[in-house]
């Protein structure tokens, strides 16, 4: 006697559930396939400068039409000065990002000798080009200076010299160290707090600052002193680099609460969240990979505005600029801090309030207009037999 196959009926529907519960697993990976190129590519694709800051110092004469001509270009924002001095000044300072010195030159004995009194000196000025570049403030935007310093000097009929003035260690040729090292130190702020929401979901705020707070010591330290081993100290002394690693705490300490922030909202989901937040708007913006005056215009406002440009430019200065331009961007990196600290303090207050509501709420009497009473169903008779024609006729 042969058995029944089960009803297949059932299979179905197992594997349309199983099916739902496997696709929110490939959410994470299509985020990551679609914003990385979208993010990077947008920012990355074509490096060109884009109202890149020069100064123009020299005579009046010379440096008026070549300082418009660059400036009515979109890739420049050029500035004019008779103060030869503010050439250099103003690239270590921070306030431009390359400059070019325009010199009149006088002429030599032999020359001076041959020419009468009232000789054609003046039709035959020669000037002498000094392009001042800063590889500390991006390899690419120093080249784009470089460029422009060499056709304002054939333009002159002569040779330019270039000066950096912000050096890149020898150990640090490229210039990203320092970037990597932003990177490196966003993975401890962030990954603590995505381990502690699966191993704990309901830690406390006050733990899951603790835990932040112990990230932001030992991360930069440990970071630091990895990258030290290929990289070197940047040829910077013992007081630059502890304010280095002070201001990447602050950084990671931000990094921290932007994840704390995430997870407050949207509890295990946070991931997507910090990843967009600290990954793809945060890297691209952050001048490391392409500098501020290279990047196209909408990366340069989030550059202007966003806490990773803040540390890193912040980076920049202390290593390669002694500290000028720390003022611009450390507070702007504070500032973030300050803000996700209090809205962290804010959103996790207000949502005990509400929950402490609640608790009182269901602890609270009902009032007695707003009961009911509830009656009990009486007990019905059993039903009686119906009575027969004989029984009724009786």
């Amino acid at each position: 006697m042969s058995q029944a196959s089960p009803p297949q009926d059932d299979a179905e529907p197992k594997e349309r559930n199983a099916l739902l519960r496997v696709l929110p697993a490939f959410v994470m990976p299509l985020f990551f396939v679609v914003f990385f190129p979208l993010a990077f590519g947008s920012a990355i694709h074509n490096p060109a400068p884009n109202d890149l800051s020069l100064t123009i110092a020299g005579p009046a004469q010379v440096v008026t039409d070549i300082t418009t001509k660059l400036d009515d270009q979109a890739a420049f924002a050029a500035t004019q000065t008779d103060v030869l001095s503010e050439a250099r000044g103003s690239v270590e300072r921070r306030d431009a990002t390359g400059a070019i010195k325009i010199e009149p030159v006088s002429p030599g004995a032999d020359a001076g000798a041959g020419a009468d009194a009232t000789g054609s000196a003046a039709a035959q000025q020669q000037f002498s080009v000094t392009t001042y570049v800063a590889n500390g403030g991006g390899r690419p935007a120093a080249s784009a200076v470089q460029a422009v310093g060499d056709q304002v000097a054939k333009q002159l009929g002569t040779t330019a010299k270039t000066v950096d003035v912000a050096p890149l260690s020898k150990e640090d040729s490229v210039g990203t160290s320092l970037f990597y090292l932003l990177v490196y130190s966003s993975l401890a702020g962030y990954l603590v707090i995505i381990v502690l929401m699966q191993v704990a979901p309901k830690a406390k705020l006050v733990t899951r600052f603790a835990v932040i707070g112990a990230s932001a010591i030992a991360a930069p330290i440990l970071t630091f002193a990895m990258a030290s081993i290929f990289v070197g100290d940047y040829g910077a002394s013992f007081g630059t680099i502890v304010g280095v690693l002070a201001i990447d705490a602050l950084y990671v300490f931000t990094v921290g609460n932007i994840a704390i922030l995430a997870q407050q909202f949207l509890g295990n989901a946070a991931t997507i969240a910090i990843m967009g937040l600290v990954v793809f708007l945060n890297f691209p913006s952050g001048g490391g990979a392409i500098p501020h005056d290279m990047l196209p215009t909408f990366w340069q406002h989030v550059h202007d505005t966003y806490f990773g440009a803040g540390a890193y430019e912040s980076f920049r200065s202390l290593i390669y600029f002694g500290g000028n331009g720390v003022g611009r961007w450390l507070p702007q990196l504070a500032a973030w801090t300050v803000g996700l600290l209090l809205v962290n303090l804010v959103v996790h207050l207000t949502k005990t309030t509400r929950r402490q509501q609640a608790e009182l709420a269901e602890l609270r009497p009902v009032p007695l207009e707003h009961r009911h009473l509830v009656v009990e169903p009486t007990e019905r008779p059993a039903p009686q037999p119906a009575l027969s024609a004989e029984e009724t006729a009786r």
